[in-house]
Parts: structure tokens; C-alpha cells; sequence
């Protein structure tokens, strides 16, 4: 896997936060990343020679879909610890028998990635996506039955959308469904950056007895374009300990089944 150096993250982080939040403050991202607001001002004048962002008067403001431009592997990148532990926990929760939802977010191949080997190997599993990342990573394992939706292929993000996909899932049960997102608030609930993604997962949610909401802390607060489904649909949610606590304690409040790792 290709080695992202820090200054690199860092722009990624970057690009990850105007995703949603459309504008960051230099000296917001001095703080958050312990550098100088100079090495800020500088990852900034790189991102909009790129045309990735446009700089204004102490910060800079998003330009529409430029997150769209990085590869998946360089997302992968993006609070890739965080990811792993709630992958690993998610992952615990799968049994033997199951059907699967997994949609297409980062977070989500980290799910993928840690489902126990005898699992894989029973040949009692079934896997239903729309993610090439997915079908790449448990289409190896011959104890897994997996069904790769159809429809209109988006290579940013290597998933299928449209009408396809979405009749497929209108005709398909599944126990439990992993759902990704690019933000996460209560009064949202959980959002992407598109509104073909939030289709596909909004039909997902509608196929499935549960919904278990794999989300890191940096997405939480924050408000993608197109919103999935009401908070109140999410039953478990894994995120990381860096969660706010207030966030935490509301959801938990409105029912949710908060897991922090």
C-alpha cells in the first residue's frame, strides 16, 4: 500500500474537512495539526495551485466535488487507526449465517478486512454491495456468497448507483446492514458527499433489520450534501473515543447503542 507521507495527510485531512464543512480557518488547522499557520498557509497555496480549493482572507473555502479526485487508496489513508479499531470492532458482530449489507465507505472495507477467518470460511456468508473495494477484498474467499450490485460505475469511488442498484436492494433482505458516512449530526443524521450514494444507501437501510453506523470521529458534526436516513435509524453506532461527548450522550438519549473504541 502506497506510504502517505505527513504532509501529505495532512492535505488530505484538509480536502476531508471542506467535504463537508465547505470552509476551514488557518488558524483552526494550525491547532488541530500542531504546525505553524505558515506550513498551513503553504499546504493551502499547493491545494488551490491544484484547484482543490479556493484560499480567501484566513483560510480557504471548498470548490464543489474536488474530494471526488482523490483516489480511494488516498482516503483509505485518512484516520486510518481510527478506521482499523472501529473496523475490528464492527467486524466482532458478524455471525456465522449472516447476510450483509456493506455500503461503500472507507470505514467499512476496514469491517471487510477483519471479519474473522472461520467466518469467511464457513461458507454460511452472504455479502450484498455496491463497493468494488468490497467485492476486491471478500471475493477471494470461497465460504463467502457475494452479490455485487449492478448499475452506473462512479471510479472516484469505485461503486456502482442508479436504478439498477437500487431495484436489486428493493428485492433483497439482509440481517444487518454496515453503513459508512462523510458526516454525521444528530439533526442530519448521516450524510455523503452525493446524492446517487445516499440513494443506495437509503435502499440499503430499507432492506435491513439493523443498521450499524461505522463512522470515525472527524466525520461527526459535520453535514455532507445528501442526507441517508434520520439518526433515529441508525440502531449501533462504532465510532472512536475522540468522539465528542455531548454528541455521544445525545444519541445515546435517542436510542442508539454507542460503542466507542
Amino acid at each position: 500500500m502506497p506510504v502517505i507521507e505527513p504532509g501529505e495527510r495532512r492535505r488530505l485531512s484538509i480536502l476531508e474537512e471542506l467535504a463537508t464543512s465547505r470552509a476551514v480557518s488557518v488558524a483552526e488547522l494550525s491547532r488541530r495539526f500542531g504546525v505553524s499557520a505558515v506550513s498551513v498557509r503553504c499546504d493551502l497555496e499547493y491545494l488551490e495551485t491544484r484547484g482543490l480549493l479556493r484560499r480567501i482572507r484566513g483560510g480557504a473555502v471548498s470548490v464543489p466535488q474536488t474530494i471526488l479526485e482523490w483516489s480511494f487508496t488516498e482516503k483509505m489513508a485518512m484516520h486510518r487507526d481510527a478506521k482499523e479499531r472501529i473496523g475490528r470492532a464492527a467486524a466482532s458482530l458478524v455471525q456465522n449465517g449472516d447476510v450483509l449489507i456493506m455500503d461503500s465507505g472507507t470505514t467499512v472495507v476496514q469491517v471487510a478486512r477483519h471479519i474473522p477467518q472461520a467466518i469467511l470460511s464457513s461458507g454460511q456468508l452472504t455479502v450484498i454491495t455496491s463497493s468494488l473495494p468490497i467485492a476486491r477484498e471478500l471475493g477471494p474467499w470461497k465460504g463467502v456468497s457475494l452479490i455485487l450490485l449492478g448499475g452506473v460505475y462512479l471510479p472516484e469511488q469505485e461503486v456502482v448507483v442508479g436504478p439498477q442498484a437500487l431495484a436489486s436492494l428493493a428485492q433483497l433482505h439482509a440481517d444487518r446492514m454496515f453503513l459508512g458516512a462523510g458526516g454525521l449530526s444528530l439533526d442530519s443524521g448521516p450524510t455523503t458527499a452525493t446524492v446517487l450514494d445516499a440513494e443506495v444507501d437509503r435502499a440499503s437501510v430499507r432492506a435491513s433489520d439493523e443498521v450499524i453506523a461505522v463512522v470515525d470521529s472527524s466525520k461527526i458534526g459535520r453535514k455532507g450534501l445528501a442526507s441517508v436516513v434520520p439518526i433515529t435509524d441508525v440502531d449501533i453506532l462504532i465510532t472512536d473515543a475522540q468522539a465528542p461527548a455531548g454528541f455521544v450522550s445525545r444519541a445515546m438519549e435517542l436510542g442508539l447503542d454507542v460503542r466507542l473504541v
